[in-house]
């Protein structure tokens, strides 16, 4: 059995985005049922920041040759 595994950048790059998604939302999730108050503008502003930097990995990731 070989040892050396090598990283496959599409599947890592989804499971980075998703997780990156994931944790916006269940922080939106966790602060609502431990009864913190956090203004809605905040989480609107936190997806925003994740969707810009999502796509932006995304043009990026672009082959550009």
């Amino acid at each position: 059995m070989n040892d050396d595994k090598e990283i496959c950048f599409p599947y890592a790059y989804g499971r980075l985005n998703a997780s990156i998604d994931f944790l916006a939302n269940n922080l939106e999730m966790a602060c609502i049922r431990e009864d913190i108050d956090v203004d809605d503008k905040v989480f609107k502003m936190l997806k925003k920041l994740v969707n810009d930097c999502q796509h932006l990995a995304a043009v990026e990731s672009y082959d550009k040759h």
